[in-house]
């Protein structure tokens, strides 16, 4: 019998410290690599296949965990949604490409951080807007909408970019990809998430959930390991634009939740609906770019999405651990936010992978 209590625990821990398991997978795959020699090349097929299973333990959880109930909700709140969009497909791809030209002169690094912040919210997103006490309901939503919407629009404005900036984009290949990470696993994650149902029941499915998201971040912890420790001598010619996408993740995350917060007070959204909206947002599902990256572009293009995670969950966190500060600046007068009644139901939701 699984215990549910230590399957929360797990997965809590691994959220709590994915920053941290990313920089130690990162170190051991460069270091490892580095001193692999000759190894590593003369074993590309079996690291090939090792990076395809780490991709396929990443992203089948992840599906199974993606909540689509209540999309026509999402429609309603057709100011919330737009938003979002705007701040996934708009927000994100513009700094990309504005931080990208002022920071790296590497084309296949540019085109890392557009792909970083093009791709859809992380259902994990759900999680974070549950810890800020947010509108749960709403954010699962935005976040599933956002995710089916990410299918067609991907390839397009990669399209575009490389076209724009001179960069090949291999579209065939982009687009096979995106069937057979995205669209297959999403068919087969809502097959097995009904089956699973039915056949454990709302409750029991509810405490074994938790399994799904843990086993995603371990899935991108090895995928991350995977990438640097058989591209570490590539890696280490283009440590100094590492250094500098370390900082276009710090401008981003900055300017993004100053920005978030202030604009939805000043259009009177409420303190749990502005949760709903702001993590969505800015919370991008890393494990989909290293999954697209890696299957359809070199192994530069993967740097950005590989350590944005790092930076990504600190400033998350950091927002949380200011909640109260927050709702007060929304207006709410008490010692801490609550949850609104309209959000106890939601829990599962919560449990998406990163």
């Amino acid at each position: 019998m699984i215990n549910g209590t230590k399957l929360v625990k797990l997965r809590d821990h691994l959220d709590k410290f994915l920053a941290v398991y990313v920089v130690i997978a990162i170190v051991i795959g460069l270091l490892a690599g580095l001193r692999a020699g000759s190894w590593v090349p003369a074993h590309k097929a079996f690291l090939s296949m090792l990076e395809l299973v780490a991709i396929i333990i990443m992203i089948f959880p992840m599906m199974v965990m993606l909540n689509f109930n209540g999309l026509a909700k999402g429609f309603k709140s057709w100011k919330m949604l737009i938003i979002v969009l705007l701040m996934n497909f708009g927000w994100g791809p513009l700094f990309a490409i504005i931080l990208g030209d002022i920071f790296l002169t590497n084309p296949l690094l540019r085109l890392g951080v557009f792909l970083a912040w093009l791709v859809p919210c992380s259902s994990m997103s759900i999680g974070y807007v549950g810890l800020m006490r947010g509108n749960i309901e709403a954010a699962t939503a935005m976040v599933a909408i956002t995710f089916i919407l990410a299918i067609p629009i991907i390839p397009i404005l990669a399209d575009w970019y490389g076209s724009a900036y001179h960069v090949s984009v291999p579209m065939m290949l982009l687009i096979t990809t995106i069937i057979e990470i995205i669209i297959i696993p999403m068919i087969v994650g809502l097959i097995t998430h009904s089956a699973l149902l039915k056949k454990l029941g709302q409750a029991k499915f509810k405490q074994y959930s938790p399994i799904f998201p843990s086993v995603t971040m371990i899935g991108m912890f090895l995928i991350v390991f995977v990438i640097f420790f058989s591209n570490a001598r590539l890696m280490e010619a283009y440590i100094s634009s590492v250094i500098d996408i370390f900082y276009i993740a710090i401008i981003f995350g900055t300017i993004s939740l100053l920005f978030m917060t202030f604009f939805l007070k000043a259009l009177k959204f409420d303190f749990w609906d502005a949760m709903a909206a702001t993590f969505p947002s800015i919370g991008k599902n890393e494990a989909t770019a290293i999954a697209i990256a890696a299957l359809a572009f070199s192994p530069l293009v993967v740097i950005a999405p590989s350590v944005f995670p790092v930076f990504q969950i600190i400033f998350l966190v950091t927002y949380i651990k200011l909640r109260p500060k927050i709702a007060h600046l929304y207006g709410i007068k008490t010692k801490d936010v609550t949850f609104k009644e309209y959000m106890e139901e939601s829990e599962t939701a919560q449990n998406g992978g990163e």
